[in-house]
């Protein structure tokens, strides 16, 4: 648990720093600021987290900070500002627990640019809104799921799969070896706001989902677009990462999202 706790603080100390630059107006500092602690959550949603602690703990401890040169070669928009804001940083704080939190942060963005996800992260970043909730891997059975779940060492975790067009989600505790999954309502509450004042006519129509599965690959959709099959509603979901849609059929995803909300409420 310890890498959580280790995200957890430095996240923390981004999120202070954001807030003094929104306190003093500097507009530019605050998006930094942002993308920086952002740098944190895509590496959690893409199930990296072990992935990442591992990257951290071949670093020195205490060492001079240093950036990846995949990260100075970048062209990305905010990434060569964000690590130069850093390093003032960590010669501005006088405490050494903060020092290591800016530590823990420039070590996240060298991670991202190390392995060659320095693009997708920006593209994450900047447009956040083109993307549904992050999926790692799709199955078309839940056994299939279970079996790659069992049978991988380290699986990604915290992350989502799918299973068919239902989203679960993976974890593992490195510390004990322990691993489970669970079915995750993420889009079915989406359906339910996207809902709430009816569904917006002019919904493009097929008679199959093999129709409705072509259309798509033509017109993807920006994250998500209603559709309409055999006369019933859909929300289509496009996952950029797996590069394929999901259809989830309106009338059930609502039911079951009411079901779920009741059984939370019993808890």
């Amino acid at each position: 648990m310890r890498i959580f706790e280790t995200l957890a603080g430095a996240a923390k100390f981004a999120g202070s720093r954001w807030q003094v630059a929104l306190a003093q107006g500097r507009e530019d500092e605050k998006r930094l600021w942002r993308y920086v602690g952002e740098s944190r959550n895509f590496v959690q949603v893409t199930g990296q987290i072990y992935r990442f602690e591992d990257y951290l703990n071949e670093l020195a401890p205490g060492a001079p900070s240093r950036t990846s040169p995949a990260l100075n070669a970048g062209k990305g928009e905010f990434s060569r500002p964000a690590v130069e804001m850093l390093l003032e940083v960590i010669d501005e704080v006088p405490e050494p627990e903060q020092k290591q939190h800016v530590r823990v942060l420039i070590a996240l963005l060298d991670f991202i640019a190390d392995t060659g996800q320095l693009d997708e992260f920006e593209d994450f970043f900047i447009h956040p809104h083109h993307y549904a909730p992050i999926a790692v891997a799709r199955f078309t059975h839940r056994d299939e799921a279970e079996e790659w779940l069992k049978g991988t060492a380290e699986p990604p975790s915290p992350a989502n799969i799918l299973i068919g067009d239902d989203y679960y989600q993976f974890w593992y505790m490195r510390e004990d070896n322990t691993r489970g999954m669970y079915r995750e309502y993420v889009i079915e509450a989406a359906i339910a706001a996207l809902t709430a004042e009816g569904i917006p006519p002019g919904a493009p129509s097929f008679p199959s989902r093999t129709e409705a599965e072509e259309w798509l690959k033509r017109h993807p959709a920006d994250p998500e677009t209603f559709v309409v099959i055999g006369g019933e509603h859909y929300l289509a979901v496009h996952h950029k990462r797996l590069k394929l849609h999901t259809l989830h059929h309106v009338a059930t995803a609502l039911s079951e999202w009411e079901e779920h909300k009741k059984k939370v409420a019993l808890l």
